[in-house]
């Protein structure tokens, strides 16, 4: 939740802007961290972003943020892959955004990973 605890943190390595989501996003939320990660877009003009869902479960909203994402990298030319951590997670962002072109990406023990 904005102003209660940072939601949406980052770093930069070599080029590749790790953007991590450490919580589920409300939906008044959801426009203040789309303007923060074009911000963090625009200013580090990175070679391609990793975005990292903490949640085990995405909201509408939180979905809404990586598709607002999604957007914004491709009309940057910035390739944007997806990690997430549970199976329930990469089932719904690997739904709502079947067609986008967004790579979804599992990690740990027994998740199925995409190959380069």
């Amino acid at each position: 939740m904005i102003g209660w605890f940072l939601v949406l943190t980052h770093t930069l390595d070599r080029g590749v802007l790790l953007v991590s989501l450490d919580g589920d996003v409300r939906i008044s939320e959801r426009a203040a961290l789309s303007q923060q990660f074009t911000d963090l877009v625009r200013m580090y003009l990175p070679r391609a972003v990793v975005m990292e869902i903490g949640a085990s479960v995405v909201s509408a909203a939180a979905l809404s943020t990586v598709l607002r994402a999604q957007r914004l990298c491709d009309q940057a030319g910035v390739p944007l892959a997806v990690v997430a951590d549970g199976p329930v997670t990469r089932a719904l962002l690997e739904a709502g955004t079947a067609g986008a072109g967004l790579r979804v990406l599992g990690r740990g023990p027994g998740a199925v990973t995409a190959t380069a």
